[in-house]
């Protein structure tokens, strides 16, 4: 009983804020993702090829680098977070429904780049107002409730949306997505208006002094802040690698690894099964040990995922789903180094570090899915033995680089 006296005392001790974006992310978690586990399979429905999915990702890449800077001082300077949170949220609504009643590749591609437009709003503020609702002493256990609740609903979003799938006639058909999005829509609906009624302006210091120049207002976070530089090299290389790889994950297990939508969907499951179980434990050891610690363990963990998932052999599918186990072990101990981020980071500056980091991966992001198609016409494998090089030489020094605290947050406290 004292454990559950206890939840329900954090509980009652977060903010408004911070409820209003939980309950957001179990709808999206249940009912507005339906789709995501399928979308490159079903892009095949709809007559793209391998390369033309690559080239799909590349111009999304290079919609984020157009927006990014633009997108970041607009935050930063925006009197209101709320309202501007909320324009972006409003323009997303109409996107499911036209990719329900227009199941065309082309029209497909436009609504992904509508997406891309409104994210870019979405976004970074929606970090400030996250970040915003919790306090730095129980950020962690913040999170770790947060990945915990999700995690029970996560056990049947993935089923739902393979049942869904498979009554209307399976992945090989393209109509068998439009009840998918048809319920995307609604639940867009639901959610727009429980965070226009709930939400709060969320409460942090602001700059004072703006740049008159807005590449130098966006670029003097560097001086302000200079570990941001190493953090933002951390981003590019992992863009570059996770780009890559990450447009054909679902082609790759279905074409090559013979998964089905239900193999898909316990993928899912496991990660979310995982991800209930180990979020509490790993956000004590995070607090414990070090959240910079267990984020370099996690490295490790990716590696051995993406081991499991090249060596799968056709004949049994149902081994894909050690990558799932693996993958969701390495991310929950990863929520260490989430935090780590998110303090990092100032709240001040987050939208000009969006715009910044944002320019910079989708850059890298504009040739890296070419890239993967060149590797994946190739040898499909390969795709999976560089991202294994990535995880073991890259990922941990990069991140062992970045100092505990910036030079300005060092001055501050002493």
């Amino acid at each position: 009983m004292k454990f559950l006296d206890k939840i329900k005392e954090f509980w009652n001790n977060q903010t408004r804020n911070y409820k209003v974006f939980l309950t957001r992310d179990i709808l999206s978690t249940l009912f507005g993702n339906l789709v995501r586990r399928y979308s490159s399979i079903y892009m095949t429905t709809l007559g793209a090829t391998t390369e033309e999915i690559g080239y799909l990702t590349s111009i999304l890449s290079a919609v984020r680098l157009l927006l990014s800077i633009p997108g970041g001082i607009l935050t930063d300077r925006a009197k209101n977070i709320k309202k501007l949170y909320l324009s972006g949220r409003l323009l997303q609504v109409p996107i499911n429904l036209v990719k329900a009643f227009y199941p065309q590749y082309f029209i497909y591609s436009l609504t992904r780049v509508w997406e891309v437009v409104t994210f870019r709003v979405t976004m970074p503020t929606s970090n400030i107002i996250s970040i915003a609702s919790m306090s730095n002493k129980d950020r962690v256990k913040s999170l770790v409730m947060n990945r915990t609740i999700i995690s029970v609903v996560g056990l049947v979003a993935p089923f739902l949306a393979a049942w869904m799938v498979t009554s209307f006639g399976g992945l090989e058909e393209k109509n068998s997505f439009m009840p998918l999005f048809l319920v995307q829509f609604v639940i867009s609906i639901v959610i727009f208006i429980m965070m226009w009624k709930g939400l709060e302006e969320p409460q942090y210091v602001r700059r004072v002094v703006k740049e008159k120049n807005a590449l130098k207002d966006a670029v003097g976070i560097f001086r302000e802040y200079p570990g941001l530089k190493r953090m933002l090299l951390l981003n590019v290389v992992r863009s570059l690698f996770i780009n890559m790889r990450m447009p054909y994950i679902q082609l790759y297990f279905y074409n090559f690894k013979n998964a089905d939508a239900y193999i898909i969907a316990a993928q899912g499951t496991i990660s979310t099964a995982v991800t209930l179980l180990l979020s509490i434990p790993m956000g004590t050891i995070a607090d414990r040990y070090g959240r910079k610690r267990l984020g370099y363990v996690s490295q490790i963990l990716m590696a051995a995922c993406v081991l499991a998932a090249v060596l799968t052999p056709p004949e049994y599918p149902q081994m894909i789903l050690l990558y799932s186990l693996l993958s969701s072990i390495g991310s929950c101990m990863d929520i260490g180094w989430q935090a780590f981020v998110q303090e990092y980071i100032p709240l001040d500056a987050r939208g000009r570090w969006s715009g910044l980091s944002t320019t910079a991966t989708a850059l890298i992001g504009i040739p890296a899915p070419i890239i993967g198609a060149w590797f994946w016409n190739y040898n499909p494998d390969l795709l999976w033995w560089i991202s294994l090089v990535y995880y073991l030489l890259l990922a941990i020094p990069l991140r062992y680089s970045i100092p505990d605290k910036n030079k300005k947050q060092i001055t501050s406290e002493t």
